[in-house]
């Protein structure tokens, strides 16, 4: 038995590189709507593990303060391009680069009167999880489904994960979840849920799985603001157990042309 349980950690050390390596970098639920044409938006991501998986035989090895710059252009009306730099403060001390990504993505027009808001991102790059690694080309396929009832909405975004250069090529299934119930328009009081579940060819043990959920605030106080934050726990051993999350974003207005007729 002690033989197999540590191939089962040893396959859970890979999926977690394969399935679930940028999450602690950019932990965020998507909405469907992309951003107005020529519009451009600024997002710090920054996370920070408290705690990490119960299966570490180093215990603050997980202890990383993530900060990742997140740009966003508008192109038309349901288009965009954001732009990624992954970056992070190793436990020990110092500041450490660890990769770029490209993300397009496009929303389904609002011509078509769909009850549900629906987009599609592709997103692609090059990720190390640390400077003693390689980097490796990954990415991720991200549909976005929302929905607003009066107060509550709630986005589902059924992710999935690869990774196409290194030891740790795969495709992983990484579900993530949010409901939100908003206050006079100003407060959002919901929960946050991300999951990696392991690969199409071989779906993890329920222990070795990871499954990250908790409580978020959304602020809206001004329209060209985004505010979240949140903290997350581990509901698996083989999850991070503590995770403190921010998302700060600004939006800046474009300046097209727009020609009148008469």
């Amino acid at each position: 038995m002690g033989m197999i349980r540590q191939l089962l950690i040893l396959f859970s050390s890979y999926a977690h590189l394969a399935s679930y390596a940028q999450a602690d970098n950019e932990i965020q639920v998507y909405a469907s709507p992309t951003i107005q044409h020529q519009w451009t938006i600024f997002e710090l991501h920054s996370n920070y593990t408290f705690k990490g998986s119960k299966l570490l035989t180093v215990p603050r090895s997980a202890k990383w303060t993530n900060e990742t710059l997140e740009i966003t252009h508008g192109f038309g009306k349901n288009f965009e391009i954001g732009f990624y730099t992954f970056t992070g403060v190793a436990p020990g001390g110092g500041f450490q680069y660890l990769g770029n990504q490209v993300r397009p993505r496009i929303t389904v027009p609002e011509s078509w009167k769909w009850n549900m808001g629906a987009s599609l991102s592709l997103e692609f790059g090059f990720f190390r999880p640390d400077d003693t690694s390689q980097f490796c080309w990954q990415g991720e396929l991200r549909p976005i489904i929302d929905k607003t009832l009066r107060n509550w909405y709630f986005s589902f975004n059924p992710n999935l994960d690869f990774v196409i250069s290194g030891p740790e090529k795969g495709v992983g299934i990484s579900p993530q979840f949010k409901t939100v119930y908003t206050i006079n328009q100003k407060l959002g009081l919901g929960i946050e849920y991300y999951g990696s579940l392991g690969s199409f060819k071989r779906v993890l043990p329920g222990n070795l799985q990871e499954h990250l959920a908790g409580p978020v605030i959304d602020l809206y106080l001004h329209p060209m603001w985004e505010i979240n934050g949140g903290f997350l726990f581990g509901l698996t051993e083989n999850t991070n157990q503590r995770v403190l999350k921010l998302l700060l974003g600004r939006r800046i207005a474009g300046r097209a042309k727009e020609k009148t007729q008469k």
